[in-house]
């Protein structure tokens, strides 16, 4: 528990301490550059006035090398966004695809390999004029990892024109991909439930037939301990996944937020209240 701890503050607390540096050199070079290639990459080729358009930071990495989700797992840190952006425009949340699970036992983190698309909505001014042009920019803050971690930033600027119509990009494709991977609403035919039962968080699935076993991706950072076995038994109509609870879980959780993968191309939002009961769930 206390390495596990001192692992991840002394991680941030270099992280913060090589952004300083960074910053203050005022490079736009870091190490963690010959590991991973970042662009800003648009849906659209012009920005039109009032309508959303799409960004995203696509990241390149090197093989063998990982950056990490938005709930990093037992170490690492998310990548982070500082958007620069023209006057009455807003940007919305960072949309994560589903993330793979990066063990080192008895570890395990949450992030993505070779490539990945963080795509993120937009919303320019509805004032602007047709001609104009419009600079974007994107300060982005990321760790990547393979046998140690390099934390770096990127400065990246994107210029668009202004149009009333505009058609896509050549990097439709790559947002494409990017939505394919996002986790959706679990259906509302589904019946998932939560019960915190000593040492596990029991998640009863009743939702057909599966195409592999489940997998849990908690949203929430050390509710569960990322490197355990996720073992799974039957119930009436369905199963149940055993989600054995983390040893840093200091007060009891209300609900059980995170992604379920059911299957390739299924993964689905879950965000159940967990009810507490008394004993231990028999395995079959």
């Amino acid at each position: 528990m206390l390495r596990r701890f001192f692992i991840r503050w002394l991680g941030a607390l270099f992280t913060c301490a090589v952004w300083l540096v960074t910053a203050m050199l005022g490079s736009s070079k870091s190490p963690a550059d010959e590991h991973v290639k970042l662009e800003l990459v648009s849906e659209q080729n012009a920005v039109v006035p009032g309508k959303e358009l799409w960004l995203g930071i696509r990241f390149d990495l090197e093989d063998g090398w990982h950056t990490y989700w938005i709930n990093p797992g037992d170490s690492g840190e998310a990548p982070r966004i500082e958007w620069h952006l023209p006057a009455g425009s807003e940007a919305g949340a960072i949309q994560w695809p589903v993330s793979e699970r990066l063990a080192t036992p008895p570890f395990a983190d949450y992030g993505y390999e070779h490539q990945v698309l963080l795509i993120v909505p937009v919303r320019p001014a509805a004032e602007l004029k047709d001609g104009q042009s419009q600079k974007v920019g994107a300060l982005v803050r990321y760790l990547v990892c393979r046998d140690v971690c390099i934390p770096g930033q990127k400065q990246l600027e994107l210029s668009l024109p202004v149009q009333t119509h505009v058609p896509a990009s050549q990097a439709r494709v790559l947002f494409d991909a990017a939505r394919s991977r996002l986790p959706r609403p679990a259906p509302r035919e589904w019946s998932i439930s939560a019960a915190s039962i000593a040492d596990e968080f029991l998640l009863n699935l009743k939702i057909g037939k599966l195409d592999k076993t489940p997998q849990f991706f908690p949203l929430n950072a050390e509710q569960i301990e990322n490197g355990a076995s996720q073992e799974t038994s039957a119930i009436p109509g369905g199963v149940r996944l055993h989600l054995k609870k983390s040893k840093h879980l200091l007060k009891p959780v209300g609900r059980l937020k995170g992604v379920l993968v059911v299957g390739p191309g299924r993964a689905y939002v879950v965000d159940v209240p967990v009810s507490q009961a008394a004993g231990r769930a028999k395995r079959n």
